[in-house]
């Protein structure tokens, strides 16, 4: 039996141990933020809530559509029969498609929530750097404290991150440096009454936001108000990293007058959120284990940079390290 360490609890991280514990090997997870999930966000205000990281997530692959199965049994997700539209500077037209969308339920993150019942986490706990003690790694954290003896460690944390935390000598660790994830700034706004807008998302083919949502018509998602969800493009969101809210409301609003030809009602509340780093865009599989150090890497960005990518990067890791710690 290995004692691992895994840092970040995302769907990557959570996934993993889960897998790993089920196999009979222990495991930890540190997590910087006090919420699970990382961008698999949900965050709740007064009489309504609002997905203001990932939106939906499909299943490509036959492996995450039997785990997306699984999730659809204990009812931690549910299927957004939605039909995007499509905004162009010439019109706004339905633009449907075959592809199956899932939402978690009631929020984004109830799958990662129901993955991590049983696996002992430390939350709000930033480690930030790694000591080789022999053949095993001990922890430190940004306070000092140390956590460990460890017999391998992987680090699920978006790209930048997992970079710093990896020692010179990681073979391997050098192809990172061709990797990169964008930023997004999110939006989400309640209306205080209907807005009329027919569409409930829209890719936007021009401009500087790229989607935008009505999040109170996913499933399972009782509020009292209609709720919007925008995303800025990545060009957008690097070149005004320190947008003000005013600024990022005023420009969501105008496109949501683009959706109808009506007065848009009074804004209730909003909030702004940055994601710094939002998406890959670096899409070419990278080396997850490195057996040398004993260190893993998983997330999204191993694999892609969609919600499926990150599943799939923590399957084929524990696969690994299941062969290699039997």
């Amino acid at each position: 039996m290995a004692e691992f360490a895994v840092i970040g609890a995302g769907l990557a991280g959570i996934s993993l141990a889960h897998q790993l514990i089920e196999a009979g090997h222990t495991c930890v997870v540190f997590e910087k933020s006090r919420g699970l999930g990382g961008r698999l966000a949900t965050r709740r205000l007064e009489h309504w809530q609002a997905d203001h990281g990932a939106q939906y997530f499909t299943a490509s692959s036959a492996a995450f559509q039997a785990e997306v199965g699984r999730w659809l049994q204990r009812g931690w997700v549910k299927p957004w029969a939605v039909t995007p539209w499509r905004l162009t500077r010439e019109q706004l037209s339905p633009s449907p498609d075959k592809r199956e969308r899932f939402v978690g339920t009631p929020n984004m993150n109830a799958m990662v929530h129901g993955l991590a019942e049983g696996i002992p986490l430390y939350r709000q706990t930033r480690i930030d750097r790694l000591e080789a003690d022999g053949d095993r790694w001990r922890l430190w954290d940004e306070h000092g404290e140390h956590y460990g003896r460890f017999d391998a460690v992987i680090l699920t944390a978006p790209l930048a991150q997992s970079q710093a935390l990896l020692p010179a000598e990681v073979i391997g660790a050098a192809e990172l440096d061709s990797q990169n994830m964008t930023p997004t700034w999110a939006v989400a706004i309640a209306f205080a009454e209907t807005t009329g807008i027919e569409a409930d998302a829209v890719f936007v083919k021009d401009g500087i936001v790229g989607w935008a949502a009505r999040d109170s018509a996913k499933p399972d998602r009782p509020q009292q108000h209609e709720t919007w969800v925008m995303h800025f493009t990545a060009q957008w969101s690097a070149n005004h990293l320190d947008a003000s809210p005013e600024l990022l409301q005023q420009q969501v609003v105008e496109v949501l007058e683009r959706l109808t030809n009506a007065t848009l009602p009074e804004i209730h509340q909003s909030f702004s959120h940055r994601w710094l780093y939002a998406q890959a865009t670096t899409l070419e599989p990278i080396q997850q284990w490195h057996p040398a150090s004993r260190i893993g890497l998983a997330g999204d960005w191993t694999q892609g940079n969609r919600i499926e990518a990150a599943w799939i990067s923590a399957h084929r890791l524990a696969t690994i390290l299941l062969d290699e710690f039997a």
